[in-house]
């Protein structure tokens, strides 16, 4: 008798314990459909300026919904007149440009990336933000900068001195799938 108590003890103990580890594990099935129903994506984009053009990106995640829960803007500013910069590099910083929001997109080159692509983009731009930045028309301007993320993508990439639109677009027609 003694010897059967023990075994439905047992049996119980090992019932609740299986009834835990499926609540956990169903916990973590659904968040890990959760975070694969997350999509992420970055668009090359270029607009018109009081000059030449500006090209910028903007990566952002999406949720299963299709609600934009996480977005980014970023390209090379100058921070100075853009004619001193024909002449001499000028300062820059990579930031957000309120004109990229102001203003319509003239071209976009929109690409969906996995979770780790969405990653080394964020690695890429916050390590560009933390070093010194200059622009110069020739030398390094908002293309060159684009340039350096589709690179981290692996991404085929025209050369730098283009206009914006045509750098987009021409980014577009050498990576389409």
């Amino acid at each position: 008798m003694e010897q059967r108590v023990r075994v439905a003890t047992t049996a119980r103990a090992l019932v609740i314990a299986a009834a835990g580890w499926l609540s956990i594990i169903a916990a973590c099935d659904d968040a890990l459909a959760q975070a694969s129903a997350d999509r992420y994506f970055i668009d090359f984009r270029a607009r018109r300026s009081t000059y030449i053009g500006h090209t910028y990106i903007v990566y952002f995640r999406v949720d299963a919904s299709g609600r934009i829960v996480e977005d980014h803007s970023d390209g090379l500013v100058p921070e100075e007149d853009v004619w001193n910069g024909l002449f001499s590099p000028i300062r820059a910083t990579v930031r957000e440009y309120k004109d990229d929001t102001r203003l319509p997109a003239t071209v976009i080159y929109r690409r969906e990336l996995s979770a780790a692509e969405f990653d080394r983009v964020s690695r890429v731009v916050r390590m560009l933000k933390a070093s010194q930045r200059q622009w110069h028309l020739i030398f390094y301007n908002c293309n060159d900068f684009a340039i350096e993320v589709a690179e981290a993508l692996g991404l085929w990439r025209p050369p730098s001195l283009m206009p914006p639109s045509v750098w987009v677009g021409t980014l577009r027609s050498l990576n389409e799938r």
